[in-house]
């Protein structure tokens, strides 16, 4: 590499699906992370709940950059809609509504970073690459929104869209982290795999067709991402025994995390309350990752119990 080597820490959090306390917002206001990144999915399906978990993210003391996901702005019919496949005429119906929630939910967000196709300098020599918002998998989800939006109605238009915004880095200074909701194509076909679909007999790969083309094209030019990070598809699997996925995976010198964990805030037998994330470090040029527990508000102890361990290890590559 041309440029200095450059020692980064970086704490990301998976999809919080309403999983988020005062707790977390001290503990990474005051932590000595860089920075903090989260994969979308802020709410549950409580009234308010997204736009309340907003407000605590924005008070974090650090600077935020988030994607929105799939449940971030978007009602339970357009939901629907999504699944089943419907005709995008009939979004028509909800969009000026969720525009208006899009609009409230980036007011409650204050000044965290939004990610939706854009690029960050998060500092010298690192680059953040925001992908396709809203992501739910298996199709081009929520059309009318992205095209009243960015621009952009179908997959090969949002490729375009992330080679477009990439072209004038110059990969021998900028490190390159790519952040989506959804995870890319290619990674496998397996329910357990990092995004593998779980919820079907066939199971299959799950990943969104835009951004795996997208890293293929610039990797086979020799302008590869550092990481790639991603949630949407949770750790907890329905198909396996033991009830989680393969969260981290290296391949093609490319760091893949999916800090999904959810729920992120749990309890174990003992009453203990436990709060997930992943830290993300560069040390001498290398990028790595570590799934990371709070335990009762502080930072984990040793030894984790054993099905901490499992999770922490379910790595690949």
């Amino acid at each position: 590499m041309i440029f200095d080597s450059f020692d980064k820490r970086i704490a990301v959090v998976g999809d919080i699906h309403g999983f988020w306390t005062w707790v977390d917002t001290e503990y990474f206001s005051k932590s000595n992370y860089d920075s903090v990144i989260f994969t979308g999915d802020l709410g549950n399906n409580l009234p308010g709940n997204t736009n309340k978990v907003a407000q605590l993210i924005s008070k974090v003391r650090k600077p935020k950059y988030i994607i929105l996901g799939n449940h971030d702005t978007t009602s339970i019919p357009q939901l629907l809609m999504e699944i089943t496949n419907a005709t995008p005429n009939m979004g028509y119906l909800s969009h000026t509504f969720h525009l208006l929630r899009y609009k409230k939910l980036l007011k409650d967000l204050g000044d965290t970073n939004v990610c939706q196709y854009n690029l960050f300098d998060m500092s010298k020599g690192l680059s953040l690459l925001g992908a396709r918002p809203l992501s739910m998998g298996a199709r081009f989800n929520f059309q009318i929104f992205l095209k009243s939006v960015f621009g952009i109605s179908s997959y090969d238009e949002s490729e375009r869209k992330l080679l477009e915004l990439i072209q004038d880095i110059d990969f021998q200074k900028q490190d390159l982290i790519v952040l989506a909701h959804n995870g890319p194509a290619g990674l496998g076909v397996r329910a357990h795999d990092i995004w593998g679909c779980d919820f079907k007999s066939e199971e299959g790969d799950f990943g969104d067709k835009d951004l795996g083309n997208f890293i293929r094209k610039i990797v086979d030019q020799n302008k590869r991402p550092k990481v790639v990070i991603a949630g949407h598809m949770h750790h907890s699997s329905r198909k396996l025994r033991v009830k989680t996925r393969i969260w981290k995976k290296k391949e093609e010198g490319i760091l893949y995390l999916n800090p999904a964990r959810v729920p992120r805030i749990f309890s174990d037998k003992e009453g203990n309350i436990w709060h997930h994330h992943v830290e993300l470090t560069r040390k001498n040029g290398t990028w790595d990752a570590e799934a990371k527990y709070l335990k009762n508000g502080v930072e984990e102890s040793f030894p984790l119990p054993e099905f901490l361990e499992r999770e922490k290890n379910r790595i690949e590559g």
